[in-house]
């Protein structure tokens, strides 16, 4: 069955290139906002101009129309202004994360083939890891001449964003111009953003919701607030930011709203009253973030965003309701204007409504394939036979899907999630939705794994809630409620919280193997030492164990970046000390961390 769609926009006079989201604004209103960060506002006006001086230096420098230039910038207005400079000049900017590790960054760079690398202070070594030019985009262009800007081709890649790969090989996944800007526009409307809106960009450009956060924005004509590196992994620096700027929209992947909503709960009980709007997207909404937002922010309005790189970052929303609580999934609702869902099985047929199969998305935003890698998009970018035009493709999702009867898409996990045990099939998404049933547990990711003789299990990873201890037979216990004797993981593995992509996804490669040696043992840290002690009693409460000693790895107890965060926080906010998730990772045992929060000046509360 195809899913409800509406016809793509055909109006002539809408903007058809992703950069004339942000230059159609710069006509209409010069003077509104269109970034702040770090306390300063560029206007559309100063952004079409500073975009347009920078796109002028790239074509002086031999950049133009089918050139690829990296961006490896950390967040700020000058990164906003770079990436609409190389769209401007023609070309398409390839995101690197300087953050990223430096092989994969020489990945990236090298299979794009991009000969220029914007930079800022902090990045530029990046072109050096492969002799590339790396002109600096935080100070002023100056251009040579004032070279006429190009007319950009709306059938034009506007950017590359590099995916993981199931072989582990990560894909670059190229997209229009004209497909992204129409969703754009068709997104802002479903989620009613206006030219009130202040967004927050906290995802990485190697993050397709980064193309959300600052080109739905630009097409409502609101101010992306774009925030410091150091506090876009703090969550007590974030509910800081919300309230200074005064921030109306939050996006993210579930992930990362979570340390925002305990920190928020912890502080005053509510979230800030300028917050209207909440958008996740990237993985599965938690039915429990319903019941949490309407506890923290009644009148905060939450909507399930979901899509694909390849097309056009989405094609789907859905408004939560707290009654959505209720349910096992949150659905992923109907498709935007101009994209279409089709559900079909093995042989490419449409199923009945209700019936699960896999999902193919249609339509305008369907992109143009993978860079350099013909074959695969041959696999994944298929001729739509559904569509009236004659040239018209599809993408093959790997989703196992359904269409609802009001026609909307309910989502059941990866296709590829799918795995055989002793034989027979199941599905590791529909387990990880039932583990989350349970009260206690927060998180839930459940892999198959292969011993050394080459017979699969299944594993359970569990977050458990704070203060709450839970066993393996309590996990296998609810489990065994609702799904079959074969689908019960064999052993769980509890964690501080599951590791994470730069994505914000589950980076389900660095889950611990069953057969990974225990931590060593515990000591105990002196009873002389009253700030060791307190730091310990903190890692306790947010890891949820005890008997953790003053010279163990956080990484090797089962620390991961959430819970890392949730400490940070409670320090900044309780301790009186001014200190970060960086200086946390470095000084990653108690014992260490307690020094050097002796030389910030801490003070632990007193019980």
């Amino acid at each position: 069955m195809r899913a409800h769609s509406s016809d793509v926009d055909v109006d002539p006079n809408a903007t058809s290139t992703l950069h004339g989201l942000a230059l159609a604004q710069a006509r209409q209103r010069p003077d509104a906002v269109a970034v702040r960060h770090a306390g300063r506002a560029t206007t559309y006006r100063e952004l079409d101009d500073r975009s347009a001086a920078l796109a002028r230096v790239l074509l002086d420098q031999g950049i133009g129309p089918g050139e690829l230039v990296g961006v490896s910038m950390a967040p700020s207005d000058h990164m906003v202004v770079a990436v609409l400079a190389v769209m401007r000049a023609g070309a398409a900017y390839v995101a690197v994360d300087p953050a990223y590790p430096e092989e994969r960054i020489r990945f990236i760079l090298a299979d794009s083939g991009a000969r220029t690398v914007l930079v800022d202070e902090a990045s530029a070594w990046v072109p050096d890891l492969l002799d590339l030019a790396g002109p600096r985009a935080d100070r002023t262009a100056e251009p040579h001449r004032q070279t006429a800007l190009p007319e950009v081709d709306p059938g034009q890649l506007p950017y590359l964003i590099y995916t993981s790969g199931s072989t582990g090989r990560p894909k670059g996944a190229m997209n229009r111009h004209s497909g992204v800007a129409l969703t754009m526009r068709a997104l802002a409307a479903a989620i009613g953003l206006d030219h009130t809106d202040r967004v927050l960009q906290v995802s990485s450009l190697n993050f397709d919701l980064s193309v959300i956060e600052i080109f739905a924005t630009f097409a409502a004509g609101g101010t992306v607030v774009v925030p410091r590196e150091a506090d876009r992994t703090d969550p007590g620096a974030l509910l800081d930011l919300l309230v200074t700027e005064s921030v109306t929209v939050w996006s993210s992947a579930p992930a990362l709203l979570r340390p925002l909503t305990d920190t928020a709960r912890r502080r005053v009980g509510t979230l800030p009253e300028s917050l209207r709007t909440v958008v996740l997207a990237g993985d599965r909404f938690p039915p429990a973030m319903a019941a949490t937002l309407s506890e923290l922010g009644p009148a905060v309005r939450a909507f399930n965003v979901a899509g694909m790189t390849e097309v056009s970052c989405c094609s789907t929303v859905y408004p939560v309701r707290k009654e959505d609580a209720e349910r096992d999934a949150i659905p992923w609702g109907h498709t935007l204007p101009g994209h279409t869902a089709y559900v079909l099985d093995e042989e490419g047929r449409p199923v009945p409504r209700g019936e699960r199969g896999e999902l193919y998305i249609g339509g305008a935003g369907v992109g143009q394939g993978y860079w350099r890698r013909p074959e695969l998009t041959e696999e994944r970018f298929l001729p739509d036979p559904f569509a009236k035009a004659p040239d018209a493709t599809m993408y093959r999702t790997g989703d196992l899907a359904a269409l609802r009867p009001d026609g909307g898409i309910d989502f059941f996990g990866r296709l590829d999630g799918q795995v055989k045990i002793r034989g027979v099939r199941v599905e590791t998404g529909e387990l990880e939705t039932a583990l989350e049933q349970h009260p206690d547990i927060r998180e839930a990711v459940v892999v198959a794994r292969h011993s050394r003789v080459g017979e699969g299990f299944l594993v359970g990873y569990v977050v458990p809630e704070p203060g709450r201890l839970l066993t393996a037979a309590q996990c296998r216990d609810h489990l065994a409620r609702t799904v079959p004797a074969h689908s019960l993981p064999g052993r769980f593995f509890f964690l501080s919280g599951i590791p994470l992509l730069p994505s914000g996804k589950a980076d389900r490669s660095a889950l611990p193997f069953p057969e990974d040696p225990a931590p060593p043992a515990a000591d105990s840290a002196g009873p002389d030492d009253a700030l060791v002690t307190a730091v310990i009693q903190v890692w306790e409460e947010v890891l949820g164990r005890q008997g953790i000693g003053a010279h163990d790895e956080f990484s090797e107890i089962g620390g991961q970046s959430l819970a890392a965060m949730e400490i940070v926080g409670r320090v900044r906010e309780g301790w009186g000390a001014a200190t970060g998730l960086a200086a946390f990772l470095d000084h990653s045992t108690p014992s260490r961390y307690a020094t050097h929060l002796r030389a910030a000046g801490a003070t632990p509360p007193e019980n």
